[in-house]
């Protein structure tokens, strides 16, 4: 098929409106709760619709598991410094023409990390696994499964879920609260493969 393949139960939830309220989305409170999900997948292109659908930064972000520069990728580029109200959807979806919600601008906090950081994730839309070394975990979108980043925990930053979303600025889209215009960054240079 050219577009994305969507099951039954997630067709309806698909096609509702995009809330852009950060409000609209509940946050975990209890001290340990996660709001990380499983994988769903089912938002799915060929590796040459991926390609074609975005930039090459971008692909190199989200299907092959590519790191954008740390500490570069400031507005318009990225969204390191960006904490307008709204909310941030996964940029692999969207290439596929879903709108993927993954974060709000009430999860994300400026952790100095060098990439947008987020203390938790709309309710099941990431999933986590063991990068290949076993030192640390990928998160990944739910539904395309983009690589998002990776997840950090017992890090301290104060938030229940003891939890930090290291996100690339290249694996999402911003849609300010109100809005229902998506924000892309700019930033088409040099990105890196992961180490072997």
């Amino acid at each position: 098929a050219n577009g994305p393949s969507l099951s039954g139960a997630l067709l309806m939830s698909a096609s509702m409106a995009l809330s852009t309220d950060p409000a609209d989305y509940a946050v975990p409170t209890g001290k340990g709760e996660t709001a990380l999900g499983e994988a769903v997948s089912d938002v799915r292109l060929t590796p040459e619709e991926w390609r074609r659908a975005m930039p090459a930064p971008q692909y190199k972000v989200l299907r092959e598991k590519h790191t954008e520069p740390g500490r570069q990728l400031r507005m318009p580029k990225g969204f390191d410094d960006h904490f307008e109200k709204g909310v941030y959807v996964c940029a692999g979806c969207a290439a596929a023409g879903q709108d993927v919600p993954l974060y709000t601008s009430d999860m994300k906090f400026d952790c100095g990390c060098g990439w947008p950081g987020f203390w938790t994730n709309v309710q099941g839309a990431v999933y986590e696994r063991k990068d290949a070394d076993g030192r640390r975990c990928e998160i990944l979108c739910s539904r395309c499964d983009g690589h998002l980043g990776h997840v950090f925990r017992g890090e301290r930053f104060g938030y229940c879920t003891d939890e930090r979303h290291c996100v690339n600025s290249l694996s999402l889209a911003f849609v300010p609260k109100g809005g229902s215009e998506k924000v892309h960054p700019t930033y088409d240079g040099p990105v890196f493969p992961p180490a072997a």
